[in-house]
């Protein structure tokens, strides 16, 4: 038993000697390999002696970022110092990093222009400026699905939609910057959008920028800038693209009308006759709106006659209205035609247009203008014959011919229409129309005409000075027996009431007054009021002769003569 076994130990042992030499043997191999490279480890080391300062500023540059970031936001410059230089290899992820950034952003601005949000894509944009990645923006312009200039031509129309038209020049030149030609439809598009807007200025803009590329204005632009050049108030320009316009086309209606408020503008009858002409053998609609601007055009140049003339050709076709004739009659009352413009008023009922209340209102005003004062009120009777009420113009043209002298029935029919004349009006037109009232109340020296209008003026507050009501009241002081109306002393009372009485002089005297009822004064103040009166009075007198003095002082220093000075 034992002979067996120790055969097989002695084998066992004899593999494991073997085991162990050869991990020894390869121990050893290793241990040479180490020292071998470890021999060789200070030879590149002492070889170069700047790869320590690289691994101690290693960690630097991983923490840089952080703190140029932190640098960035308060001194931008010094940032820039710090920062070093990328390698080239580091440099081209760099790139394709931040156009991927701007791809993202470029296909955020064209989603948002799409969907009408303007604002949102023009913010996108100032955050591109304000980031400084105008490169890698226009990098990824050309490399989008969309061509450059859709995307800018996206941006415009955001920018004019918003309001922010100063965008639209800083636009235009980032598209010249960037060599992105503008084609004429990108043109059109843009100044279609700045007329719907009425960006009138900004449009002359953009087309001198079509002149400075040598293209051809459309007629799609030239009708919109003969609209832009209108309302700026150039009409050399205006009139310079209308021509062009007709040579290559024929104009709208929206282009005539253009056109003749520019002649209409500058009072050019012969250029606006020559432009209905025009649209007459071109076959262009006319209508009423045409024809009237034409007509204003002639009565502002005062051709009343050929205006007249083209008015009754335009009437028997039927497009003369109301208002044609009407204007024609305002022209006969600025030129103090009265019988011309009475007679137009015939010819409107003869051709069947209706006259309205300011045709009736014209004819008066151009009757009182040429002092036919009779003929003014026969127009307004005829007025109230074809059941049109009169109104406050009616009352205030009537009231221009007072001064011709005006009859008790006349003033009567002034007095109801007050109210009317009166109702917009202010406190100081108010009282003018009033006190010209009064002027004629007391021509005609009506008694009971003169307590109406001081009851008129007591229930709509109007205010008048002192020497107004006393003119009324002297109307009011005696009937034709010499006796006090007994109107005149409620008409008293009631200024008496309102604080607008003046106070006799003489009624505390010894004597008393001398005239005693038949005094236009009032009796009716206290020793107190009357003090009042005096006192304030007396302050008024002292401050305009102080004013006088003061005046005087400065006129003669500055060398204008006294005699010139006209006190207060």
């Amino acid at each position: 038993m034992m002979s067996a076994t120790q055969p097989v130990s002695m084998t066992m042992v004899s593999e494991l000697l073997q085991f162990v030499n050869i991990e020894l043997s390869i121990l050893v191999v290793l241990a040479l390999l180490a020292v071998t490279f470890r021999g060789a480890r200070p030879s590149k080391q002492t070889g170069s002696s700047k790869s320590p300062k690289l691994q101690e500023r290693k960690p630097r540059r991983a923490e840089q970022p952080g703190a140029a970031g932190a640098g960035r936001s308060s001194h931008p410059w010094k940032a820039a110092q710090h920062v070093p230089c990328p390698t080239p290899a580091e440099a081209k992820p760099q790139a394709l990093a931040c156009r991927d950034v701007s791809s993202q952003k470029v296909q955020l601005l064209i989603d948002c222009a799409c969907r009408r949000q303007d604002a949102d894509a023009i913010a996108i944009v100032e955050e591109i400026k304000a980031t400084g990645e105008n490169i890698s923006f226009q990098d990824a312009l050309t490399c989008g699905k969309h061509r450059p200039i859709d995307i800018f031509n996206m941006l415009v129309q955001c920018a004019g939609r918003i309001g922010r038209t100063e965008l639209i020049e800083v636009l235009f030149e980032e598209m010249t910057s960037a060599g992105i030609p503008k084609s004429l439809a990108f043109y059109k598009s843009t100044i279609k959008m700045l007329a719907s807007k009425k960006y009138y200025k900004e449009g002359m803009y953009v087309y001198s920028c079509l002149e400075a590329d040598g293209l051809d204005p459309s007629p799609v632009i030239l009708s919109c800038l003969v609209s832009f050049a209108g309302e700026l108030g150039d009409s050399e320009r205006a009139i310079s693209f209308f021509n062009r316009l007709a040579a290559c086309s024929t104009p709208s209606f929206r282009d005539y009308t253009a056109i003749l408020l520019v002649h209409s503008r500058d009072h050019n009858w012969s250029k606006s006759v020559a432009v209905l002409g025009d649209m007459q053998d071109r076959k262009a609609p006319i209508d009423s709106l045409v024809l009237n601007i034409v007509l204003s055009t002639g009565v502002a140049a005062v051709q009343l006659d050929a205006a007249k003339a083209l008015l009754q050709e335009f009437s028997l076709t039927g497009i003369a209205t109301v208002i044609s004739y009407n204007t024609i009659m305002k022209g006969f009352s600025q030129q103090k035609c009265g019988d011309r413009a009475i007679r137009l008023l015939d010819e409107m009922c003869q051709v069947g247009v209706k006259p309205n209340a300011i045709s009736f209102n014209t004819a008066m005003d151009a009757a009182i203008r040429s002092l036919r004062v009779l003929d003014a009120w026969q127009v307004l009777a005829r007025m109230v014959e074809a059941g049109l009420s009169p109104d406050g113009y009616s009352c205030t043209i009537l009231m221009k011919g007072l001064h011709c002298g005006a009859t008790s029935e006349q003033l009567m029919v002034i007095l109801d229409l007050m109210p009317y004349a009166t109702k917009d009006c202010n406190s100081a037109l108010c009282a003018k129309l009033f006190r010209s009232l009064v002027e004629a109340v007391a021509q005609v020296n009506d008694p009971d005409l003169a307590a109406r209008a001081v009851a008129q003026m007591i229930v709509q507050r109007v205010m008048l000075p002192p020497q107004e009501y006393q003119r009324l009241l002297q109307v009011l002081s005696f009937d034709k027996d010499g006796l006090r109306v007994e109107q005149s002393k409620k008409t008293m009372l009631e200024l008496h009431d309102i604080g607008k009485c003046s106070p006799c002089a003489f009624i505390y005297d010894k004597n008393g007054c001398r005239l005693g009822s038949a005094c236009p004064r009032c009796h009716m103040c206290s020793p107190e009021e009357l003090s009042k009166a005096f006192d304030a009075k007396k302050a008024f007198m002292k401050a305009r002769l102080s004013k006088a003095r003061k005046d005087f002082r400065w006129h003669k220093r500055h060398g204008c003569e006294p005699s010139k000075l006209q006190t207060a």
